[in-house]
């Protein structure tokens, strides 16, 4: 299953970059998926030091916790990254999940496109396929209007 989100900022990609790495979540989330059970983000950030390809990220949220691997490293126009490991809830089912944001300049700040690729394990993909995809969906839309407000320098 493939996600897209796109989003408008009205920041530079340069001012945007570090977000991507070291980022704490300062909403309240305005929607009810978040309620039902979607982890909320509240942190990602580089636990290992300055980020490259096969750097470490992580992300935080109310629940839990993903480790992820850093694939491709361009700033500050793309940055993909893969699941390693995590304890949230989602583990038993899923069999991999991966992402890439790019960022376009626009005359008003950036575009900016989020590609969330996941497999679902076998038997469970007609089941949570329609809730990953709204989940998922809330997530990407939650950090950007994060992202939106944000003062960046």
């Amino acid at each position: 299953m493939i996600v897209r989100t796109e989003w408008s900022v009205p920041h530079t990609p340069e001012q945007l970059w570090p977000a991507l790495c070291d980022s704490r979540v300062e909403l309240t989330p305005r929607c009810p998926v978040f309620c039902l059970g979607t982890p909320r983000p509240t942190e990602c950030r580089l636990p290992d030091g300055p980020g490259e390809v096969g750097a470490a990220r992580q992300c935080v949220s109310e629940q839990g916790t993903v480790r992820q691997r850093i694939t491709v490293w361009e700033p500050p126009a793309r940055l993909a990254f893969h699941m390693e490991e995590t304890n949230l809830c989602f583990h038993h089912f899923v069999n991999s999940l991966g992402d890439v944001f790019e960022l376009t300049p626009e005359p008003t700040g950036t575009r900016i496109t989020r590609t969330t690729t996941v497999s679902v394990r076998r038997g469970f993909a007609p089941v949570l396929a329609p809730a990953l995809w709204v989940g998922l969906k809330s997530v990407h839309r939650f950090v950007f209007r994060n992202w939106q407000r944000m003062r960046l320098t």
